[in-house]
């Protein structure tokens, strides 16, 4: 179960991989939060749903000079249950703007 979704604008180019990819989700995730869309047949300006963290878990964008340490710290989790948590992330290499879900979070932010 999600917390919800986001709204995500279909650009020129965009295939479903590409948008996958660059989101930080897999395709089932986009096409289960998605079941009318034909996954070949994108269509430009069209609006799709991006599947948010699960219930127990919180949504964070990642800002400037964030490391999966100092995150980790921030809301007292380990950097397992966040890598855990998001299997597509490269724990070397975070970028800025990127949505990560941070496990039963207890700490704000």
């Amino acid at each position: 179960m999600s917390t919800g979704a986001y709204p995500y604008k279909i650009q020129p180019g965009d295939t479903l991989i590409h948008i996958a990819l660059r989101l930080d989700k897999s395709v089932s995730e986009i096409l289960s939060a998605n079941p009318g869309i034909d996954p070949y047949n994108l269509r430009v300006g069209e609006n799709i749903c991006i599947p948010a963290c699960p219930l127990n878990h919180r949504p964070i964008i990642i800002q400037p000079g964030d490391t999966l340490y100092q995150i980790s710290q921030t809301y007292g989790v380990t950097i397992e249950s966040i890598l855990e948590a998001n299997p597509s992330i490269d724990p070397n290499y975070l970028r800025v703007g990127q949505r990560i879900c941070i496990p039963a979070a207890c700490a704000l932010r």
